[in-house]
């Protein structure tokens, strides 16, 4: 069987794309994805998964690789999504990691899904979009949400038009893309297993076209999320970089004191690519070994 392009199709007749990685009966845990990205998003070196009897389960959110687009999509359909999935795979109990702007998926399973999930990871993770937090953006990515959020339409011909040059000229858009990062995050660049990583992911995020991506961003990240983050009720822990360009670590902090009972470990040397090199910390720490 082909793990990595595996799909279901749900109730309302969408596909559902996904992929597996590790162990076939390990323990499962659900990877939310990071923005413009896919299923194809996880560390180079699969090797921590098996060895730890890990099974990670990787969903293409709606219009992202093989997944449908879903015109009515938000963050609470897509755990719905995944609940389907979930029982299509007659998994029972399970945990949750989100990377980046996979953080609000990852959350928002957490909310509605609490019997299922047994504890949730954040990695530098996105948080709620509002004027608390904004002033701790770098100018870019505040440039870039103010015009997914105030400007949908002008923001989707630019990412229309950025989905075609990373199919055609993918290593120089991304090495443009990937200029903002923080001084650690270079380090980590440096690596080609993991440019390669990236720039798979990404080219697949766009395999059918761009309007996944927009609608994401504009539709669903900058806008009210449809719970707070104080009725989660699943044990959560924000693994985040303080030397993070994308994501600044004061968003880590804002979510865990929003959130009772969550964790937070800082990494002060780190940035934004820390699950790079903390893969096997970060997933071990998911796994039920009640």
């Amino acid at each position: 069987m082909n793990r990595i392009n595996q799909n279901i199709i749900l109730k309302d007749g969408r596909k559902l794309g996904f992929a597996e990685y590790g162990k076939v009966n390990g323990y499962p845990i659900i990877y939310c994805h990071g923005s413009q990205s896919s299923r194809l998003e996880i560390h180079y070196d699969h090797s921590f998964a098996i060895e730890n009897d890990l099974r990670i389960i990787i969903i293409d959110r709606p219009g992202h690789g093989i997944s449908d687009f879903n015109p009515n999509g938000s963050i609470l359909e897509f755990a719905r999504d995944a609940k389907q999935l979930i029982a299509h795979l007659e998994i029972d109990k399970l945990s949750v990691a989100g990377m980046s702007a996979g953080s609000p998926f990852a959350l928002g399973m957490s909310y509605l899904l609490p019997e299922n999930i047994y504890k949730t990871s954040i990695i530098s993770g996105f948080a709620p979009y509002n004027q608390e937090i904004t002033k701790y953006l770098s100018s870019e990515v505040k440039i870039m949400l103010y015009l997914a959020k105030t400007f949908p339409i002008l923001f989707k011909v630019l990412i229309k038009i950025q989905a075609k040059q990373i199919i055609h000229k993918p290593k120089k858009i991304l090495n443009g893309f990937l200029r903002i990062m923080s001084e650690p995050d270079q380090k980590t660049l440096k690596n080609q297993l993991v440019i390669n990583t990236i720039e798979s992911m990404f080219k697949e995020a766009f395999r059918n076209g761009s309007k996944g991506v927009a609608y994401e961003i504009s539709n669903l990240l900058v806008r009210n999320w449809e719970f707070d983050l104080n009725e989660i009720q699943v044990p959560v822990t924000f693994w985040q970089g303080k030397k993070d360009n994308n994501v600044p670590f004061e968003w880590a902090q804002y979510m865990s004191h929003k959130i009772k009972g969550a964790n937070l470990k800082i990494f002060p040397e780190k940035g934004h690519l820390l699950i790079f090199e903390h893969a096997k910390e970060i997933f071990k720490d998911l796994k039920n070994i009640a």
